[in-house]
């Protein structure tokens, strides 16, 4: 049996986890996700999906904002086998925290490795037209995505793909393969493949004021790009309506045969249509 501390904190984080609890090979000994944060218009203290699945389940939880010294030291005392990363995010894994477990510790990174490192790479895949992809497990060294490859687990990529059914279709998959992956990993006969680091690519971490849809771009791009902004951040432009106002416009799908929005919310209005009030409005190029 496979003694584990999961260190997770996103809705994608809970489908692995859920295997693990479902495995009869693996012992999870610890969670570790962030601190409760304010979420919302309202600013309320709130779970992220890790801490409360393992609150709702009654498991051992630790959240935290850094490993400090005291912390690390409660982790070591559990004595487990392995550490199994997904979606954290930082505090990052110095190499006292990774070398405090006999296997070190993976990571499930949704992306071909070493091509789309960092913290987006679902969305940054779709936007560039990616057919193909592939969910990788790797062993963590001090550097963001860049240790030795365990497996890495094809997948395609289709055409009405958004960054959210991205991201379940690759984490599935991982869910699906984490048992024969991790124990062939664990065994007598494991093998790691180093990364080529010559074809590393690595793109920013997007944002609301990086959602801005740049209508010099062909349709085809503008629709990729809204679909890997869905669920978030969510892409946008700004409208005039009649009396020139100007206000933003969220936009959840694109038609790219007559290249203008489908699916949208004005600032203030409930979700709509685009054909149902481009009457009143138009899109500021």
């Amino acid at each position: 049996m496979i003694s584990l501390v999961f260190f997770g904190s996103s809705e994608y984080s809970v489908i692995i986890l859920k295997k693990i609890l479902d495995t009869p090979d693996f012992s999870l000994s610890l969670i570790v996700s962030k601190t409760d944060k304010p979420t919302g218009r309202d600013q309320t203290i709130t779970p992220n999906p890790v801490a409360k699945f393992a609150n709702d389940h009654h498991l051992p939880l630790l959240q935290l904002d850094e490993f400090n010294r005291n912390l690390k030291l409660e982790i070591r005392n559990l004595q487990a086998d392995l550490g199994l990363c997904v979606a954290f995010g930082p505090p990052f894994f110095d190499e006292d925290l990774i070398d405090m477990f006999p296997h070190k510790i993976v990571n499930i990174h949704p992306s071909p490795l070493p091509k789309y490192r960092g913290a987006t790479p679902g969305p940054w895949q779709i936007i560039n037209g990616e057919t193909k992809s592939a969910v990788t497990f790797f062993q963590i060294d001090s550097l963001p995505d860049h240790g030795p490859i365990i497996a890495a687990i094809p997948f395609t990529i289709s055409s009405t793909e958004t960054a959210d059914s991205f991201y379940r279709k690759a984490f599935s998959l991982a869910a699906d393969n984490l048992d024969s992956v991790l124990k062939s990993y664990t065994g007598p006969k494991s093998s790691l493949i180093p990364q080529d680091h010559s074809q590393k690519s690595y793109f920013p971490k997007l944002s609301k004021d990086g959602a801005k849809i740049d209508w010099s771009w062909p349709s085809e791009r503008i629709s990729r790009f809204v679909r890997a902004l869905t669920p978030w951040p969510i892409a946008w432009t700004f409208v005039a309506n009649r009396n020139n106002q100007k206000l933003k416009m969220k936009i959840f799908s694109f038609d790219i045969q007559k290249n203008e929005p489908q699916n949208i919310q004005i600032e203030g209005k409930k979700p709509s249509f685009w054909s149902k009030i481009n009457t009143y409005y138009s899109v500021i190029k």
